[in-house]
């Protein structure tokens, strides 16, 4: 199962790339970021929560620097809204997670 959310991962980065550079369509931005969703959903297990939230991090704010190239920007965008996506799940999981671990420790 781990290959398949690193390989649902990858394809997403492609898309997104191929999608900034050629492809436009109204819907492609929805998509993207419902497609991160899953891929976040399906990709990181607890163990790598805290190293693809560092890298994501890192992968949004590098990309926002090329927003002013106008053939790259396009791309990178996309690949944020990707990214985007399964960055929103992950924090999600790792928000809760801690949350309710603390709720369990102060009830005893």
């Amino acid at each position: 199962m781990k290959q398949i959310g690193h390989i649902l991962f990858l394809l997403g980065i492609l898309l997104a790339f191929g999608a900034g550079i050629g492809f436009q369509h109204p819907w492609l931005p929805v998509g993207l970021a419902l497609f991160g969703v899953f891929v976040g959903l399906v990709n990181v297990v607890d163990v790598d929560a805290n190293k693809f939230l560092i890298t994501g991090i890192a992968l949004e704010v590098s990309a926002s620097a090329f927003k002013q190239f106008a053939f790259i920007g396009a791309a990178m965008s996309d690949v944020m809204i990707f990214v985007g996506g399964a960055l929103l799940v992950v924090a999600l999981r790792v928000l809760f997670g801690t949350a309710l671990s603390t709720l369990w420790r102060t009830q005893e």
